[in-house]
């Protein structure tokens, strides 16, 4: 469909993938409406590591998970959590998800990724210069960091995935370790450190700062609700809240909540929520320099405008229960494990969904069931690394172009 002023596009949700899609729709001749019941970037968006990580491509689908699996769930200080009231309903997908555990699938699926992170930037720097967003962005690398020359070697297929597929990598000794991130606790042997990675000083602002500019250029933001998605018969697709309106097109971008509208417009997709968890540490900003994460504790921290954020966790357990407080407290642990100078409580914590793919990779293409509706989720734990590229995709989608990189991987069409 070609775009134009006359055609009219609703985006649903207003994280990083829903807000890059707007603007960059709004950029094709699109009249845009974003929609979210939130304001924006209250999702998964707000709550995450706060990386912008072109190196983020290998999945968590490793290898070792099926051997490492009944470890994981029952040892103490584990980074992973599951629901056992809630764990039936995730069989078909845990059991879809261990089939992606081989090195081959892993291969195949870092491949993807890398294409679509490799081009984020190309994509992000635009949209944050134009709105002012990149006043809220720093450089200086990240580094992945491994306690031990054991756990440096058990990570040999990631490592090779990679010095292979990362430009910007470069493998780091104890000494250098040091001299970048002095507070760092002495427990590091060596690190990959991703020269090109950035960190956003606060997610939420960021995309607070996008949606002004959008709707400086036109755009409508609508806080409402979408309860409803339906194809008319001709072929325009009614969306309905509170309120109710009919467009041309619209794009599902609700990250873990787009389930919630799987029905009638929209095939049923294996989409499940990793919850994710973060603590912050106000005042202390200034501690690290650069986003740091271990790569076995499933954890990173990062320096933000209000203090440090230590986020991470994989807690199996949908959308509707309480956050756990025991997730919470194995980060304040870990943290101070990994930074002996902080001392104090978490000034805040906080609980979010990851949109989760068994396979790693988010739906981005047309609905099977409605032409007309775009589907951009399941981002997993690189959202903030791919939602602009991801924005650019749709706005090409939407307006019948070819997209800047081979799309197939991603297709709904793939369950």
């Amino acid at each position: 469909m070609p775009a134009s002023d006359e055609q009219n596009i609703a985006v649903i949700g207003a994280g990083i993938v829903g807000i890059s899609s707007a603007l960059y729709l709004q950029k094709a001749g699109f009249a845009v409406t974003l929609i979210d019941r939130d304001e924006p970037g209250h999702g998964a968006t707000f709550g995450n590591a706060a990386a912008l990580a072109p190196h983020a491509f290998v999945p968590i689908n490793s290898p070792s998970i099926p051997r490492r699996l009944l470890p994981l769930l029952f040892a103490s200080g584990s980074p992973l959590s599951i629901d056992w009231g809630y764990a039936p309903r995730m069989l078909p997908w845990l059991l879809s998800f261990l089939s992606h555990c081989t090195p081959a699938e892993v291969t195949r699926i870092a491949q993807a990724m890398h294409a679509l992170l490799s081009r984020n930037l190309d994509y992000a720097w635009p949209l944050f210069r134009e709105s002012g967003a990149d006043r809220l962005m720093r450089g200086g690398g990240y580094l992945h960091l491994y306690e031990s020359e054991s756990a440096y070697r058990a990570s040999a297929g990631e490592v090779a995935l990679y010095k292979q597929l990362a430009g910007d990598v470069e493998e780091i000794d104890a000494a250098e370790i040091r001299r970048l991130e002095p507070n760092l606790a002495q427990v590091f042997v060596r690190a990959l450190y991703f020269h090109s990675a950035l960190h956003y000083l606060s997610t939420v602002d960021v995309c607070a700062t996008l949606v002004k500019h959008f709707c400086a250029q036109g755009g409508r933001f609508l806080r409402d609700e979408v309860r409803t998605l339906e194809a008319r018969l001709d072929g325009r697709i009614r969306v309905a809240g509170t309120q109710e309106s009919v467009y041309d097109q619209a794009v599902l971008a609700a990250g873990a909540q787009a389930r919630r509208l799987f029905g009638s417009a929209v095939e049923k997709l294996p989409l499940e929520t990793e919850r994710g968890y973060h603590i912050m540490f106000g005042g202390q900003a200034g501690i690290i320099s650069r986003t740091c994460s271990s790569a076995t504790a499933g954890f990173a921290m990062t320096p933000m405008a209000t203090g440090l954020r230590c986020a991470g966790m994989v807690e199996l357990a949908g959308l509707d229960k309480a956050p756990n407080p025991a997730c919470h407290a194995y980060l304040d642990r870990t943290a101070k494990r990994f930074l002996p100078g902080i001392t104090e409580s978490p000034s805040s914590s906080w609980m979010g969904f990851r949109p989760s793919m068994p396979d790693a990779l988010p739906v981005i293409g047309r609905s099977a069931r409605s032409a007309n509706i775009i589907l951009a989720f399941g981002h997993q734990h690189v959202g903030m690394s791919s939602g602009c590229v991801t924005g650019a995709i749709v706005a090409d989608i939407a307006a019948g172009r070819t997209p800047p990189i081979d799309i197939t991987p991603f297709s709904p069409a793939r369950f």
